[in-house]
């Protein structure tokens, strides 16, 4: 296996790692989160003013960002699993996969920096940005493409 593809998952578990943060930052930082969402929102505005966060926390209208952050991060993990089984195995189409799920996740950490998050979540997406942009890199290597013509 050459360099680049064994760079390639290092960098693919480094942004499940940091995914795994988020999660667990969206947990900690879940009225943060709340607020964020809120700002744009008339609606949940006029449920602050009146009940303040715990009104608003317990009001249907929020959605549910923790459960969702939990789910995505293992649908994201299983997916990244299976897929560096395929690029290790030397499967081209992995690569494919791997690079569109990239491009997915640099336009999903743009959304969180244009939504003005809390600021710890803001330095995950900008530093998921770099590290997609990096995998992307390795898996388009020119060893990496020999490696999987080889196979």
């Amino acid at each position: 296996m050459p360099a680049s593809v064994a760079h390639a998952l290092r960098v693919l578990v480094a942004i499940v790692l940091l995914s795994a943060a988020t999660a667990l930052l969206t947990w900690v930082q879940r009225d943060e989160v709340i607020l964020s969402w809120a700002k744009g929102n008339p609606s949940a505005q006029e449920i602050l003013a009146s009940g303040g966060i715990d009104a608003l926390r317990d009001s249907a209208i929020v959605p549910k960002f923790v459960p969702l952050a939990v789910v995505s991060f293992v649908v994201f993990l299983l997916l990244a699993v299976v897929l560096a089984a395929f690029l290790v195995d030397g499967h081209g189409w992995s690569r494919l996969v791997l690079t569109l799920m990239a491009v997915f996740g640099v336009l999903v950490a743009a959304l969180g920096l244009l939504n003005h998050l809390p600021v710890l979540l803001e330095v995950l997406s900008a530093v998921s940005m770099v590290l997609y942009a990096a995998l992307v890199f390795f898996l388009w290597r020119k060893d990496t493409s020999a490696y999987l013509r080889a196979h």
